[in-house]
C-alpha cells in the first residue's frame, strides 16, 4: 500500500484528472495496437489495409505518448498526444460517416456519435489546459500587453 501511495504522489495535481486523462490515453492506445494486429474488417474494408494500419498507428502512438505524459504534466509533450489522437479520430469519425452514407443497410450513427463525443468533449478540454502552458498548466498565461 506504501507503494501505491508513493506512486499516487507522484501523479501531477489535480491528481482524479490526470489519472483520467492518462486512462482515455491507455484505453486509445490499447484499441490503436489491437487494430494493428486485428484490423475492424468493415473499416479495412472501406479504406484499405494501408490507411488502417496508418489510422491505427496514429491512435497507438498517441495514446502511447498521453499515457505518461498526463500523469506527470508534461505539457510539451503532450500537445502531440492530443494532436495525434485527435487526428485520428477525426479521420475515424470521418470512415465511420462515410460507411453509414454508403451502406445500404445497418446504422453506425451510435458509433460515430460516441467517437464525435470523445473529439469534442475530451480533447478540446484537454489542448486548451496543454496548449499555452507547456511545463505548468497554473502558471498565467502569457499575453501580448507583457
Amino acid at each position: 500500500m506504501k507503494h501505491l501511495r508513493a506512486l499516487w504522489s507522484k501523479v501531477n495535481e489535480p491528481r482524479v484528472i490526470a489519472a483520467s486523462h492518462a486512462l482515455v490515453y491507455f484505453a486509445l492506445f490499447s484499441a490503436g495496437l489491437y487494430a494493428l494486429v486485428n484490423p475492424p474488417s468493415t473499416v479495412d474494408y472501406a479504406i484499405g489495409q494501408p490507411a488502417m494500419y496508418l489510422l491505427a498507428g496514429i491512435l497507438a502512438a498517441g495514446g502511447a505518448i498521453g499515457v505518461p505524459t498526463a500523469l506527470w504534466g508534461t505539457w510539451w509533450l503532450e500537445r502531440t498526444a492530443v494532436g495525434l489522437v485527435a487526428l485520428a479520430l477525426s479521420l475515424y469519425l470521418i470512415v465511420v460517416l462515410w460507411m453509414q452514407y454508403d451502406s445500404t443497410s445497418g446504422n453506425r450513427l451510435l458509433q460515430a456519435a460516441a467517437i464525435f463525443g470523445l473529439i469534442v468533449l475530451h480533447f478540446p478540454v484537454r489542448w486548451h489546459r496543454v496548449k499555452q502552458r507547456p511545463w505548468d498548466p497554473d502558471r498565467p498565461r502569457v499575453t501580448d500587453s507583457n
